[in-house]
């Protein structure tokens, strides 16, 4: 065991059915579909790890065997991501490039709806541009493709692609206006961002 690393401030479905609240709420990009099957999205773990060298809890909703030491269960993970979601200080969304982020998208609308305060994180999202397939302009110029999958499917998958675009050009155009919701785009941005909101929010919360 390291001694030198941090205690892990990982709040667990598990912790929360007896009782414990995360200060923040990890949210987003979850696991990436591969030939082999769907592996965790790696773009958080840093997030994670300076949040345990701050001494903030957080709970994750990308539950892996690698830091939960199990798969997601929906009928106990289900509910407490939305109880976690719902009832931590604040909420962190991270936009990557290799999921269409639709779901996010709605789960930060509704933040902004009620009131809730909430970090778009752009990690390297602006484009979207899933495995296998690039992003809408490589897969325009995939001919090879097309005339592989047909063209129905092909038109499916260019439909796909622009769907994941233009939900991240309409986003940050739909909130701009919204005091709930800070858009990032770098890691250093989110950690200055989280610096600045994590006091204001828990001095909030004491004074209510």
């Amino acid at each position: 065991m390291d001694r030198n690393r941090p205690k892990s401030m990982l709040v667990t479905s598990e912790m929360m059915q007896k009782g414990k609240i995360p200060l923040l709420f990890t949210g987003g990009a979850c696991n990436i579909q591969s030939l082999t099957g769907p592996i965790r999205n790696p773009g958080r773990d840093p997030l994670t790890a300076w949040l345990d060298a701050q001494g903030w809890s957080y709970y994750d909703p990308q539950i892996h065997p690698s830091t939960h030491g199990r798969e997601y269960v929906w009928g106990i993970d289900g509910p407490e991501e939305k109880r976690a979601r719902k009832l931590a200080q604040l909420r962190v969304y991270e936009i990557t490039a290799d999921t269409i982020a639709a779901v996010s998208v709605m789960e930060i609308m509704d933040d902004a709806r009620v009131g809730r305060h909430s970090i778009v994180w752009f990690n390297g999202g602006q484009t979207f541009a899933p495995p296998g397939l690039g992003d809408l302009d490589q897969l325009v110029k995939n001919k090879a493709l097309q005339q592989q999958i047909g063209e129905m499917a092909y038109q499916h998958l260019l439909a796909y692609l622009k769907a994941g675009r233009q939900i991240r050009h309409e986003l940050p155009l739909m909130l701009a206006e919204c005091p709930h919701i800070v858009f990032v785009n770098s890691f250093d941005e989110l950690q200055k961002a989280i610096t600045i909101l994590i006091p204001k929010l828990i001095k909030t919360s004491v004074t209510l």
